[in-house]
């Protein structure tokens, strides 16, 4: 017997309130004409909805070209198969996949939109919406480019707040002189050549595999080849034993360290030398200092009774020149145009990736000539990931995501950079990153590792996933009267130390090989650009010669975040960088 609450409380469980009883008397009739329960109708009507009516709600009308088209076709090819039980549906294990909302043609069983074990259901309810502006034509469901196969629909559900967004398009932060940039490359035929430094890291490099004597070694060659370079920039004398009484002001050279497992402070500070030693550090004296664990710096001072370091003066620049001026001309070729984005590239109540698609849409008006992506991809924090509902391995999940960027740009000379980051859930969790693989190459893809420099015609450009910022952030103690602001001054550690990860213990939830750091994370020069994503707000600095952008997630939490686009010009060999900060 067909029951009238029944059927509302299926629609409901999709979505669909407030549902006539005239519609529900409708779906009572097919239920008892055609020989199934309320819940078989209620899918049979969500999968026409979704393919025919773009996920109208019923109508008595629609129920009768649904009854028509569905169930006369049943019954003309197939005989009536046997039911199965509703408890053995309760019990099997089902599987939601995102399909794209295209038509299907009128021989297409319309259950075929589905996947499952050992039927497929669908339990979001949701208009199959395509994301606010999406141009005509290329009009493919979020949930059909990226989602995951998944356990939960959830996980293919697109986010409501991210749809009702009214910011797309808005320039948060603006750099450079030429700010009236139309951010279309005045030569898009022309594809620079794009190279990782001869020394990056392999996909093949051993790690996590370091011997306490190996990692104290490498600790103590990195204050020692940091301090000759302090001394000598700034002309100090040799330095002496900074554990030994000294009866005149004499130079040390160490690394920051606190003395507990607390967060540093001016009361924790001790300094280590290059042989091991350490001695607290009194700084009360000092009239301006930035200082955090792991930092090597100099120091003038006096320690009259060995058992304490009065500091007077702290040098700590180490910053590396320029590199040699670029070989690109922009009066050949053009500006060069280059747009950024960090993940997550998903919200985090969803795992539809609206921000990605769109961002894919950006690149195929604008047809930028690089486009650096920075992990994660496969967020390992998502709740969705931890959860555990994906039905899919991670890396299926990953290489749909990276066909998905690639397809659409086959026909552009755009050529994409892909950064991974220790939290990709299907990478390795371990900084320095290696480079991803891939079973499916891509001729304008380039695989790097974290972090990386890349050199484009002489134009280089190092980028980093690991949020430095906010690790180095939690951890500086400062006293500083200059006017340089935080973010910048934080930023200037990575050159000053020329290290992409200068801190040291890391943050906690990182996993560092030291050797590789050693190897992978320093700074041969200064580059003409630092990428450095943070969840700290986003900006675009000069530092020294230096432009710094951090262009934030393009994913924050349940709503859009943001993505940078560069203009890149060499004239006689000078560069100059417009630079926007622009919300999803």
């Amino acid at each position: 017997m067909v029951r009238r609450e029944a059927l509302k409380e299926q629609f409901s469980l999709l979505g669909v309130n407030n549902v006539s009883e005239e519609v529900i008397d409708k779906c009572a009739e097919i239920c008892i004409s055609n020989g199934i329960d309320e819940e078989e109708l209620v899918e049979v009507w969500m999968a026409f909805s979704v393919s025919h009516l773009r996920g109208a709600d019923p109508t008595l009308d629609t129920l009768v070209q649904m009854e028509r088209r569905e169930f006369s076709k049943k019954q003309e090819l197939q005989p009536q198969p046997q039911k199965q039980s509703t408890r053995s549906q309760e019990n099997s294990l089902v599987i939601y996949l995102g399909k794209e909302s295209t038509e299907p043609d009128d021989g297409d069983d319309i259950l075929d939109a589905y996947s499952s074990t050992p039927k497929a259901k669908n339990r979001d309810g949701k208009k199959d919406e395509h994301t606010p502006d999406a141009g005509p034509g290329r009009g493919r469901s979020p949930r059909a480019i990226f989602s995951p196969a998944s356990f939960s629909p959830t996980a293919a559900t697109p986010s409501s707040k991210y749809r009702a967004r009214t910011n797309k398009g808005d320039a948060v932060c603006v750099y450079g002189e030429k700010c009236e940039t139309d951010w279309h490359p005045q030569n898009s035929h022309f594809q620079p050549l794009v190279q990782l430094a001869s020394s990056h890291m392999q996909a093949n490099t051993c790690f996590m595999f370091n011997q306490m004597r190996d990692m104290a070694q490498v600790l103590n060659e990195t204050v020692h080849h940091v301090g000759q370079m302090i001394l000598k920039k700034f002309a100090l004398q040799e330095p002496q034993a900074i554990n030994q009484p000294h009866q005149n002001q004499f130079v040390g050279v160490g690394r920051v360290c606190c003395d507990s497992n607390g967060r540093l402070n001016a009361k924790s500070l001790i300094l280590e030398s290059f042989s091991g030693k350490t001695v607290p550090m009194d700084v009360s004296q000092v009239e301006s200092f930035s200082l955090f664990p792991g930092q090597v710096i100099a120091v003038e001072g006096e320690n009259p009774l060995g058992s304490k370091l009065s500091a007077k003066q702290i040098y700590t620049d180490t910053s590396l020149p320029l590199p040699q001026r670029p070989s690109l001309s922009s009066e050949e070729n053009g500006p060069i145009q280059i747009v950024v984005a960090a993940g997550p590239f998903t919200q985090s109540d969803t795992l539809t990736y609206q921000p990605l698609e769109d961002l894919v849409e950006y690149i195929q008006e604008h047809s930028p000539h690089l486009v650096i992506l920075i992990g994660p991809f496969i967020d390992a924090t998502h709740p969705h990931v931890i959860e555990g509902i994906l039905a899919e391995t991670f890396q299926a999940f990953f290489e749909r995501i990276v066909d998905g960027i690639m397809q659409p740009l086959e026909t552009l000379n755009t050529q994409v950079l892909m950064i991974p980051s220790w939290r990709d859930a299907h990478h390795h969790a371990v900084y320095p990153v290696l480079p991803f693989v891939l079973r499916k190459q891509y001729a304008k893809l380039i695989l790097a590792p974290d972090p990386c420099v890349v050199d484009i015609h002489g134009l280089v450009i190092g980028a980093t996933s690991t949020d430095i910022l906010l690790h180095l952030g939690k951890e500086e103690i400062f006293q500083v009267q200059l006017s340089l602001d935080r973010l910048g001054r934080i930023a200037g550690h990575i050159l000053s130390q020329q290290s992409f990860y200068p801190l040291y213990p890391p943050a906690e939830e990182m996993n560092l090989d030291l050797e590789l750091w050693a190897n992978y994370a320093v700074l041969e020069v200064t580059p003409h650009i630092l990428i450095l994503p943070s969840d700290l707000r986003c900006f675009v600095k000069n530092l020294n010669g230096c432009v710094i952008v951090n262009p934030e997630r393009l994913a924050k939490g349940l709503v859009g975040g943001n993505f940078a686009r560069l203009e890149v010009s060499c004239a006689k060999g000078d560069v100059n960088v417009n630079a926007q900060i622009v919300k999803i």
